[in-house]
């Protein structure tokens, strides 16, 4: 179980996982279609417009409350990150080429 503070970090750090994404994705999906389809079916039964938008709507903040916040619920499977590898710095600095003068200068022939 998560503590309050514990649950006031996570959701101030808005952590939310790959998987978290999907399924926030995909509650929201059908939750407003599902909404938006009972809301047009009441609507057209009270042949009132404003019943569609009240469905809507309410799904809307209701999915945003749930969505939107980074719940644990969606960081149930957090990525591993790989530590960063150090870069071993060499002790000995690189000579610099040396520029070679070309047989060719800018295409001019030489007398």
């Amino acid at each position: 179980m998560v503590g309050v503070f514990e649950l006031f970090v996570m959701l101030k750090n808005g952590s939310i996982d790959f998987v978290g994404q999907k399924q926030a994705f995909d509650l929201q999906f059908y939750v407003l279609w599902t909404s938006g389809v009972i809301g047009f079916v009441h609507g057209f039964i009270m042949s009132s417009f404003l019943y569609t938008f009240y469905w809507v709507f309410g799904a809307g903040c209701l999915m945003t409350a749930l969505c939107l916040p980074a719940w644990p619920l969606w960081n149930r499977n957090p990525v591993n990150w790989q530590e960063p590898q150090v870069e071993e710095e060499e002790d000995a600095p690189k000579p610099k080429e040396s520029k070679k003068s070309s047989s060719k200068n800018s295409g001019k022939k030489k007398n």
